[in-house]
């Protein structure tokens, strides 16, 4: 099962004016998954101990408005 289609339903339950209706949501989840898939992979290896909250925020500066 995938986790796409909840994240699709996250942003259309999302208020509006929100999220830029000109990103698209595979787009942003895929680099979600990618940075998710990195941290958890990649942590030990890398040099860059970055506090999850920093993600998260780099994902709601994709999904704002302009």
């Amino acid at each position: 099962m995938s986790a796409r289609p909840l994240f699709q339903d996250i942003l259309r339950a999302a208020p509006p004016g929100t999220v830029d209706p000109a990103v698209d949501p595979d787009d942003v989840f895929d680099m979600l998954l990618g940075a998710v898939l990195t941290r958890t992979l990649l942590f030990g290896a890398t040099a860059r101990a970055r506090p999850v909250e920093r993600t998260v925020e780099m994902i709601l500066r994709l999904l704002r408005p302009a």
